[in-house]
């Protein structure tokens, strides 16, 4: 059951996908950073503050390590096959505003990395869609607390031949991990914050929070601890107008660390291992089949600045 299962179990609504260039307004609820402990004295604030011209070049790499499922015929056929992958990004240059920094975040490769068990024709259509991945970028605006407050993603909804999954853990992965939104108060080591976000999931609501404690400081660098989890109560979801998906369960639980510095648009590195477990039910005027699936994925993201 691949769709449901997230690849590196990531997801936001920042980054949709096509060819209809489109506007995008920035996620209300990344603005929104709880502080829930400001740390141990002293405590000081942290704020990005990116030279003009700086340019970042990142390798991003997801893939499972682990999976066990029940599919069938009609899940693959609903779901399609996730792949996991490996993307080399480039940010920037950046140019300097008014409370932030602007900067484009290009995909200058991508390369799949295939599950076990695919068939010749599912490998093509993996194939088809990260060839759209390359030469993608969108325009990013974000403030001195890491925050986006303008987007231009020129990748409308819809795109046929790329995984919506690999487009929503691209947007995710940007946001909570890649750049870490940081609290508007001052904060000691031990400190920590959370993001929530509601999310959806084709129709299924999702609650995601995002919770970062600070490990250590040095300067503009900075490490975090990041843990990220996902639930979804059981509900009733629309696939398409013949599918209906019955979500009994599913929950994903993720833990690494981020190493960041406020001189870069991107972390310097990332590391984190993701497990999730789902148990849906796909109804058709034909037949209910019950499904379930675990996963395990990792996710590495190592960055270079060339400033």
């Amino acid at each position: 059951m691949n769709r449901l299962i997230i690849a590196a179990s990531f997801v936001a609504a920042l980054v949709t996908l096509g060819c209809k260039k489109e506007k995008t307004a920035p996620p209300p609820p990344e603005l929104a950073v709880t502080m829930i402990d400001s740390g141990d004295a002293p405590r000081e604030p942290l704020r990005y503050a990116i030279a003009p011209g700086t340019v970042v070049q990142s390798i991003l790499e997801i893939r499972s390590v682990d999976e066990a499922h029940e599919r069938t015929e009609k899940s693959q056929n609903a779901f399609g096959v996730l792949p996991g992958f490996r993307l080399l990004l480039r940010a920037g240059p950046t140019v300097l505003q008014a409370k932030g920094a602007r900067y484009v975040l290009r995909i200058s490769k991508a390369d799949s990395i295939l599950p076990e068990g695919v068939t010749e024709r599912q490998a093509e259509e993996v194939e088809r869609g990260i060839q759209v991945l390359r030469g993608m970028r969108g325009r990013f605006d974000i403030n001195e607390q890491g925050i986006v407050i303008d987007a231009d993603v020129p990748w409308a909804q819809g795109h046929q031949a790329l995984h919506p999954r690999i487009a929503i853990t691209i947007g995710n992965v940007r946001s909570a991990i890649a750049t870490i939104p940081v609290p508007n108060e001052p904060v000691g080591v031990g400190a920590i914050w959370e993001v929530r976000r509601p999310l959806r999931i084709w129709s299924a609501r999702v609650t995601q929070v995002t919770r970062y404690q600070l490990t250590d400081r040095a300067g503009d660098r900075f490490r975090v601890a990041v843990t990220v989890d996902q639930v979804a109560a059981p509900q009733v979801a629309d696939l398409n107008p013949d599918l209906e998906m019955r979500v009994r369960s599913y929950e994903m639980h993720a833990r690494g660390h981020v190493l960041a510095d406020l001189g870069l648009p991107l972390a310097l590195e990332a590391s984190l291992e993701s497990h999730s477990a789902a148990d849906i039910a796909l109804v058709s005027p034909e037949a209910t089949e019950h499904l379930t699936s675990s996963r395990r994925s990792v996710l590495r993201l190592v960055s270079k600045s060339e400033r």
